[in-house]
This record gives structure tokens, sequence and C-alpha cells, in this order.
């Protein structure tokens, strides 16, 4: 091997890279979608090509796959912007084909809303199943809390799903039931007479064992005021991240936009964008969380190998408030078994290992497809160098000191920094893949792309802005009207009848 590789210098000049027995060099960038049931990993730092080779991705996929679903999470909105920008340089008809399929949703925005209820029978769940939903975002956002008292654990995993049932029982005038957003309101509300109480007599029939609950643990008369706060105040206060205007819109308006299932029946391409959330963070971590859960949700109510499910694909990019909760390190883990079965297609962009949880940094090697540009962190280059090139225990360090001697053999450590430091070093737009042919077959060799594909250049029609605002018009709605039917939630008090002489 190491005489190949001699005659191949003599030949052509040094290498680009290093002379690994299962590394080649290749000019074919492209995944193969086939196989991203088995998922892929796209890390690197800023500024090497990383995130425009990203929405091309995306693009060929969706141009390639017109019926299947995508939805894409992106964290500052740039991977959208590339995309939308690639859609511009199709031929027209094609153009407005994929157009057609974009829902746009930019939670933050001044003036628009997508409104996403979590209690709402448009999603095709029971309400037992939407108040899962719900208590399991709050378990999956607050670990702190969860380990840090009984009573916090308490208040998140059991008051929480009492009030939610009974929020899915209030009902109306036009039949749809209360939201999360009047959920803070029931709980500040226990006094004898209050919200909670009217609330629970005249609706809690409908969700008896939440009564009983709510009866005994929230209306006892003994309780004491300090003994009622503690029962609810880390509850309040995590029902507060959604009290901004956009997400009062976003989570009190009873009907959503549009639905998981219908963006996967007609094979929609949902962007989310967090680009006006970068300053609120809680608010990041509600609608992200949220907006995955709902789609695993209905991805979980599939059948093993169904062959009429469609293929969906779900790209994360750089949601870093995602990638630190332990629920979604168990989703990776999941997807080479419980997922793939099901058609579910993963893709996760980040820019090093660290930003990911401990857990996660394990389970995310689980993926099938791995693409690293160049990397700052050595640590994070040194790791995929363990994970991605194999040991050659025939490679020389050194020669011979004479003859009849054995070379020394370089270690598997010197190996693996040899690797790192040329990752490191990468220039921009060179990158490094470890891919899948398709589900079953793993390509045998890495592959050192020399320079990643240019992109196609296009004229927008518009300014970029105003194509945005313009594809979120399409299934928004103003927030002012949602607040309006949301502020109008109320209960009148049940009149007391008065004593007879």
């Amino acid at each position: 091997m190491e005489f190949i590789f001699f005659l191949l210098w003599l030949l052509f000049g040094p290498p680009t890279h290093p002379p690994l027995r299962n590394l080649r060099a290749s000019s074919d960038d492209n995944l193969h979608f086939e196989s991203l049931t088995r998922g892929a990993l796209i890390s690197g730092n800023p500024g090497t090509g990383k995130t425009v080779w990203s929405a091309m991705q995306l693009f060929n996929f969706a141009r390639q796959k017109p019926d299947h679903p995508v939805f894409y999470f992106d964290f500052s909105g740039a991977g959208i912007n590339e995309f939308l920008m690639l859609v511009h340089t199709l031929p027209e008809r094609e153009r407005r084909s994929m157009m057609r399929r974009i829902v746009l949703d930019i939670p933050g925005h001044q003036k628009l809303v997508l409104p996403k209820p979590f209690l709402s029978p448009a999603y095709g769940l029971s309400d037992e199943e939407l108040v899962q939903k719900a208590k399991t975002l709050l378990v999956q956002l607050n670990p702190e809390l969860m380990a840090s008292s009984p009573m916090m654990r308490r208040a998140l995993t059991i008051t929480a799903p009492n009030i939610f049932r009974l929020l899915t029982a209030i009902k109306d005038e036009h039949g749809a039931s209360w939201q999360l957003t009047e959920a803070k309101k029931l709980l500040l509300d226990t006094y004898e007479g209050g919200l909670l109480e009217t609330a629970v007599k005249r609706f809690g029939g409908h969700v008896p064992d939440a009564k009983w609950y709510l009866e005994k643990e929230m209306l006892r008369k003994n309780i004491t005021p300090t003994g009622r706060e503690a029962r609810t105040t880390a509850l309040v206060g995590e029902l507060s991240a959604i009290e901004p205007r956009f997400l009062r819109a976003r989570y009190g308006y009873p009907y959503p936009a549009i639905t998981e299932q219908e963006m996967i029946d007609e094979g929609k391409i949902y962007l989310l964008s967090g680009e006006q959330m970068t300053n609120q963070p809680d608010a990041q971590a509600w609608v992200f969380w949220d907006a995955f859960s709902s789609l695993r949700a209905v991805i979980n109510r599939r059948s093993p190998h169904d062959s009429n499910d469609k293929p969906v694909l779900l790209v994360i990019d750089e949601v870093y408030r995602l990638f630190e909760i332990p629920g979604m390190a168990k989703a990776i883990g999941e997807l080479s078994t419980y997922y793939r079965s099901r058609k579910f297609m993963l893709i996760i962009i980040i820019q090093a290992y660290w930003q990911l949880s401990e857990l996660l940094q394990e389970q995310i090697w689980n993926l099938g497809n791995h693409v690293t540009f160049a990397m700052d962190n050595f640590n994070d280059a040194y790791k995929f160098a363990q994970q991605m090139t194999k040991y050659n225990p025939r490679q020389e360090k050194l020669p011979p000191k004479s003859s009849g001697l054995q070379p020394v053999i370089e270690p598997d450590r010197g190996q693996y920094l040899t690797v790192a430091n040329w990752i490191q070093s990468l220039n921009a737009r060179q990158v490094v893949m470890r891919r899948y042919l398709n589900e079953q077959e793993k390509d045998p060799f890495l592959h050192f792309i020399e320079k990643t594909q240019e992109k196609p250049q296009g004229i927008l029609p518009a300014p970029l802005a105003d194509i945005k605002e313009s594809l979120l018009q399409k299934h928004a709605m103003s927030i002012s009207t949602a607040l309006k039917r949301v502020n109008q939630r109320s209960l009148r008090p049940i009149k007391k009848s008065r004593p007879t002489a």
C-alpha cells in the first residue's frame, strides 16, 4: 500500500490528504437520499461553505422528491435564506410549483403568526395524547427543576397534566377548548370562588380524575397560602415563557394554521426560522421543541414498514437548545431502529460536537452519514478521526535504522493526530464524508472532496425580505386578530344561593 502511494506521489505530486487506507479523493459531494433514514450529521466552522452546501442538499432533495415532505428547523434563518435563493434559480414553472409547497413560519414576527395551539383536535391526536405531549415538553425543558425537589417534580409531572386536562374540557361559545395560555390564570386564582374553582365545578365532570386531583390538591379549604404557592411556583414560572405577545397568539388561538399531517399529506416544505428569537432563549426552546415533538408524535403513530407512508425529512440546523435536551439524544439513539422503519429521515447541522449534550455526543455516531468541514476544535477533529478512519498497523513512522531491523510503526494515536490536524487545516469548501449508498449498504470508503459544487446563480424578482413576507402571509394571520380571540376567554363566577331566612 505504501509503495502505491509513493508511485502516485511521483506521478501526481504530494496528496492533499493523509495516506489512509479507507480514504479516497472524490468530486461527488452529494448525499445519497435513500440513505437518509440512517440519518446524517453535518459539522464544521462558520465560513467554510457548510450553510450553502447544506441548503443545496436540501434543495436537491426537494427538487428530486416533489411528493416528500420536508421540515427545516433553522436557528438563524441563514440556511432558509440560501434555500429560497436556490428556489429562484429554477425555471419559472418549476419555481412556482416549489413555492406552492413552501410553508414559512417565523415566530417573533411583529405582525403575523402561524397559530399552533397545543390542545386542538385538528392534529388527529386524542386529548390525552395532547396533554402528555405538553407535559413532556415541560419535563424535557426543565431537567434542573425535575432534579431539584419532589415538590417541583410533582408540579411538572402531576399538577401540570391535570390542569391541561381541565383546559381540554373548558369550551368557549364556539366549542373550542381553552389553551395553555390560560393555565397560568387558573394556577394564580385558586382561592375560594376563584377561576380554578369555577372551572372545576362547571367543567370538571368531563375530566373526573383531574377534577378529583385538583379538588384534593389545590382547592382544599385548609391549604395555606404558602402551601398553595409551593404547589404552583415552578409551573407558573415555566408557563411565563409563553407570555410574549407572539407566543400567546401562537399557542392561544384555538385553530392551527396547518397541521403536521396536512403538510406530510401534501408534500409541503415547512421552513421554521428562529431569526426573530435570537435574544429569547426560552421562546426558542418552546417553539423548536414543540415543533420537533409534534412531528415525532405523527411519526410515532405510523406502523413499521407501511408502504403507504411517505418518507419525511427533518433538518435541524444549529438549534443548540434542542441538542441540550435529553429527549433529543434518546430520539437520535432510536433513529436506526424505531424511526427508520417509519420512514423518518434526519439531518443535523452543527458547528462542533461540544455543542451537543454529553449523551448526544455519544449517540450522534449512530447516524449513518457524517460530513465534516474544517473544525477549529482539536478534540472534535480527533473524535471524527477516531470514529471515521481505520488504523493502519503497517504505516511506518520511521524507517529501519539498519538492514535487518523492522521499521517503527505509527501508533494509533499518531495516525489519529495526523488526521485531526488535517481536518483542522481544511480550506473553505473542502469536506470529508462518510456515506451510506442506500439504507442497507455502507460506502466502504471515506471521501475527501477538494471543492464542493458551485452554487447556482439566479436573480431574485424582489428583495428576499419581501419574498419571505409574501410566503408568510399565505398561512399566517394577524397577531392582533389572534389575541382578540384569546383575550375574550373568561368564566363568570358561579353565583352562590342566598340562605333562606
